[in-house]
């Protein structure tokens, strides 16, 4: 069985197994745990973003934490080598030919940092001020604002790194983060909240938009076949258009996952008005999204989803409990967990699967 972390609004869920019963822990309690990462050459780390509490790092898999990379009390000064901001919106692990893995760091206000030895220092990447249209950038809850949303990098091209603003767009690296552009498309995509490439076809991007709440941009879903320079929209199917979630099935590039909503309140917020629901789409069998009904909750009191997939297999985590499918997203099934009831209310950001 597969383990797990999972960010919440107030904690950092863990999920093992042992003795075939599977147990959560959770961490980082009181904390807005937002971003995960595991270093992909050393298992037993991981990283944890946090909104005003700045980055935190385990060095066994999640049992004990501390923070790094960041001043640790409010009137603290920045040292040289730390972040100088403490909102961590997103972060990736990637191998860059070290020991031990490259730490890239989102924050908000938007801007990059780099760890080349597992977080012990940091430097500035990119402000993004050299990108034409920044001063446009806006997060609508905070207009004043915007933040690094979301940053894909693949094993097969490194020095790849593309990433989404929220709600700006999508930037891109070709060279490991020393050059940033934005590529020039029509209808460019604005608020990607989340952004796939496919580890055995890494020209293949993939992202569930909010576009379409707001002017210009996209719609809910869109692909590309060439490392984002152009772009596809594909919603037939989608009735609740605000997408927030997505996976793809690493065994099969035309199968995904995603997590939509009537409208970001209605995705986010938990109260009598709270609805989301989950979309797959299998173009072996139909270039339509089916929505998945069969052993879900039901969409009404349900907080929009994160979703993660490995092996092929999906995985959802939402107020309501973690569920999983095996056939490409058509049925589900609760994990069998006692559900804490502190999470029913509370809104899950990242959902990783851990090796």
């Amino acid at each position: 069985m597969a383990q797990f972390a999972i960010t919440y609004d107030q904690t950092l869920l863990l999920v093992t197994e042992d003795n075939n019963q599977l147990h959560i822990t959770q961490k980082l309690n009181g904390m807005n745990t937002i971003a995960l990462a595991q270093d992909p050459l050393d298992s037993h780390v991981l990283y944890c973003g946090t909104f005003d509490r700045g980055l935190w790092q385990s060095k066994d898999k999640g049992n004990t934490w501390h923070p790094i990379g960041t001043r640790f009390t409010y009137n603290s000064s920045f040292k040289k080598g730390d972040i100088h901001m403490t909102s961590i919106t997103a972060i990736s692990v990637i191998n860059t030919g070290r020991d031990v893995g490259t730490v890239l760091v989102g924050t908000e206000p938007s801007a990059l940092f780099i760890s080349y030895d597992q977080g012990h220092t940091f430097e500035l990447l990119t402000d993004f001020d050299d990108i034409p249209g920044k001063s446009q950038w806006f997060f609508p809850p905070r207009p004043h604002t915007h933040h690094v949303k979301c940053i894909d990098t693949n094993r097969a091209t490194p020095e790849i790194i593309s990433l989404t603003i929220e709600a700006g767009g999508f930037i891109q690296s070709e060279d490991g983060g020393q050059h940033w552009s934005t590529p020039q498309t029509e209808h460019a995509p604005i608020d990607i909240h989340v952004l796939k490439s496919h580890p055995r076809y890494p020209n293949k991007l993939y992202g569930v938009l909010g576009d379409t709440f707001l002017n210009g941009g996209r719609d809910t879903y869109i692909e590309s076949d060439d490392y984002g320079s152009t772009w596809t929209t594909s919603i037939a199917g989608i009735r609740y258009r605000y997408g927030y979630g997505l996976a793809v099935n690493t065994g099969d590039p035309d199968n995904l996952v995603i997590a939509t909503s009537s409208s970001p309140f209605h995705a986010h917020q938990y109260n009598d008005e709270t609805f989301s629901t989950i979309y797959y789409l299998d173009k072996t069998k139909s270039d339509q999204w089916q929505e998945a009904t069969k052993g879900l909750p039901a969409p009404e009191g349900t907080i929009i989803s994160a979703v993660t997939e490995s092996d092929s297999i999906f995985y959802i985590a939402n107020n309501k409990g973690i569920f999983s499918s095996n056939n490409k997203g058509e049925n589900w099934s609760p994990l069998a967990l006692d559900w804490p009831v502190e999470l029913t209310s509370q809104h899950a950001h990242q959902f990783i699967v851990l090796d």
